[in-house]
């Protein structure tokens, strides 16, 4: 390896170690600051604890009422990656072995797609749905996740069963298998890691999501994890040892998937970003 290359492996590294400081400082200071008292935080903002205050989780959890707030997220959450995820591996097997001129219409359509804000039709959806009467309803909550979240991991799976020699299936439909058994025995056993990956990234963002879940569910009974948080500062605003400890209630499911899958994930995103 020549001084050049050293050089420059040495400087994306320091980078990376940079980013990867600034990515991890704020939750370990949430995570500090959650199991110290109000009146430590108040004195020094950033600290470590002189005793470890368990009890912050149990206020937190039962003043903000998070046993119903993860069921709420739980339930939406996993609806709508299920249904993503079988949404983005049908359409992406269909987008990837069709020689129809019209399919590079929707490649082009699914990208324009994502890069339109949600603020832009935030209003015309409430309005629509408060005319049917499905307003504070989950299943209004998870139909617009499924229509956000399907673009891009239309494409994601597109660009990895792209990837999926043609022969495979063809190979199995001399076999006899039809184009559904084809999509199981065959793309699905070989898509795992994409498969991982939209899963993943379908649940995240829902769990994390904030604007719809407020907007659409305005009873306290039926708001996710993410809203119950926000609505907790705002009641709770002076006791910063219940924010803190809030936030960590609310991130922590994440944190946990994130770390049992990130190689799943990291194969997934790397396969699905190359052909």
């Amino acid at each position: 390896m020549t001084t050049k290359r050293k050089i420059s492996k040495t400087i994306l590294y320091i980078f990376l170690i940079i980013i990867a400081i600034l990515e991890i400082l704020p939750v370990l200071i949430a995570l500090m600051n959650s199991f110290r008292t109000n009146a430590e935080i108040k004195k020094i903002a950033i600290g470590f604890p002189k005793a470890l205050q368990i009890k912050n989780f149990r206020d937190a959890w039962v003043v903000g009422q998070y046993g119903v707030a993860f069921i709420n997220s739980l339930v939406i959450s996993i609806t709508t990656s299920i249904i993503v995820l079988f949404g983005s591996i049908l359409s992406g097997y269909f987008l990837s072995r069709s020689r129809i001129r019209f399919i590079r219409f929707l490649n082009v359509y699914y990208g324009v797609v994502l890069s339109i804000s949600v603020f832009t039709y935030m209003v015309p959806l409430y309005y629509a749905f408060a005319q049917i009467d499905m307003i504070n309803s989950r299943l209004t909550v998870i139909l617009i996740y499924i229509a956000l979240n399907l673009p891009f991991n239309i494409i994601l799976a597109n660009t990895f069963i792209s990837g999926i020699p043609r022969t495979l299936d063809e190979a199995a439909i001399i076999d006899g298998c039809s184009t559904y058994q084809v999509i199981m025995r065959i793309i699905l056993p070989l898509a795992k890691p994409i498969v991982t990956t939209i899963l993943l990234i379908v649940f995240v963002s829902t769990w994390n999501e904030f604007m719809i879940a407020n907007t659409f569910l305005q009873v306290p009974e039926i708001k996710t994890a993410a809203t119950r948080y926000v609505f907790f500062v705002g009641q709770r605003g002076s006791d910063l040892s219940l924010i803190y400890a809030a936030g960590i209630i609310t991130m922590m499911p994440i944190i946990i998937i994130f770390i049992v899958l990130q190689n799943y994930f990291i194969d997934g995103m790397t396969s699905g970003s190359i052909k």
